[in-house]
């Protein structure tokens, strides 16, 4: 699960460094158009950062990708940090720190304090939540909370770093103040959260078991590694299986190739794959998995391919949300030209 949400993370970094990057030079080559800027100077880094990051956290909490509806149902939860994991409330406190540390770095012409920067990072992370429950998210107060307290500590980083200049002994007080709170904090966070170990599932359970893993494109086959993100986006991706109709039917092989994007794990023996969140559903007796990332179809079998599966059935509780997911879904094919392009 963690592996999940870092690869999510990267995935959207990436994205995220060209287009930060674009957005500042339309912005910065604007200024100097409009003679409100003059010169450059260090202040463009940090400026250049914060568009890189915010465009990041616009991918990670996929506002880019959302279908907003005022009508519907609405999934939020306002108790904070009972059935919480303690992974993703440290992942959620890490994306809000360079909110809370770059903010007063660019806009050096505000006078930032604790409270200022609480209201404007705490309303950001509100309209954050507000936007995914209109966009058929879940939203949850642990989320708002978390970021908050993540943006407030980046700010005090911040204040450290300017205090050390001037008084070393009260900036390292501040600095060490901080992470007692914080450790405080997150201890308690765990003992009241749901932190039971969580044991592999899908083909991460499997995974020590692959023999190779290859990708197809126009009639072309490449072999990847298993730490590729071609091969860990589509891991992810099949592993989210749940309210899928996952409706089998037989096949033959010869139904199967074209010059679509595929991506093909062999196994070392046939495999049991079973899905946490898919109790009805399990891959059984399959030494090799194939997945046509044009068409969203699974393939598997034993030597050959005998079922398939495919992935754009959905059922009544996926409805609202199927353009979402298989918009998110061209994610993988993409990946693989962009990988056969590099080649």
């Amino acid at each position: 699960m963690t592996t999940n949400y870092l690869i999510t993370g990267v995935q959207a970094l990436k994205g995220g460094v060209l287009a930060g990057i674009s957005v500042y030079l339309i912005i910065i080559i604007l200024l100097y158009i409009l003679k409100i800027r003059r010169g450059i100077s260090r202040k463009c880094i940090f400026e250049m950062a914060f568009c890189i990051y915010g465009i990041t956290l616009l991918k990670i909490t996929g506002l880019f990708s959302l279908n907003y509806s005022l009508s519907g149902h609405f999934s939020y939860s306002l108790v904070p940090f009972i059935n919480s994991s303690i992974i993703p409330v440290l992942l959620n406190f890490i994306l809000f720190v360079p909110y809370g540390f770059l903010l007063p770095l660019v806009f050096r012409s505000c006078r930032w304090s604790c409270k200022n920067i609480v209201f404007v990072c705490g309303l950001t992370s509100l309209i954050i939540e507000l936007l995914q429950i209109f966009g058929g998210r879940y939203a949850e107060i642990d989320d708002f909370l978390i970021n908050t307290l993540g943006a407030f500590s980046g700010f005090i980083i911040y204040s450290c770093i300017n205090e050390l200049k001037k008084n070393r002994k009260k900036a390292t007080i501040s600095f060490a103040s901080l992470c007692f709170a914080l450790i405080i904090c997150f201890t308690g966070i765990y003992y009241i959260g749901d932190n039971a170990e969580q044991l592999p599932d899908g083909l991460d359970a499997i995974e020590s078991n692959i023999a190779e893993v290859n990708v197809y494109f126009n009639g072309e086959k490449q072999s990847i590694n298993v730490d590729s993100y071609i091969y860990r986006s589509f891991a992810i991706q099949i592993s989210n299986c749940g309210g899928h109709l996952l409706e089998t039917e037989n096949i033959s092989e010869n139904m199967i190739w074209n010059n679509d994007c595929f991506i093909e794990i062999i196994y070392s023996s046939p495999q049991q794959i079973y899905f946490e969140n898919a109790d009805n559903f399990s891959i059984d007796n399959a030494d090799r998995i194939l997945y046509n990332a044009n068409q969203n179809i699974l393939y598997w079998g034993n030597s050959d391919y005998q079922i398939c599966m495919d992935y754009t059935e959905m059922g009544e509780e996926l409805q609202p949300h199927k353009e979402e997911i298989l918009k998110q879904y061209e994610q993988l094919p993409a990946l693989i030209i962009s990988y056969f392009e590099q080649q």
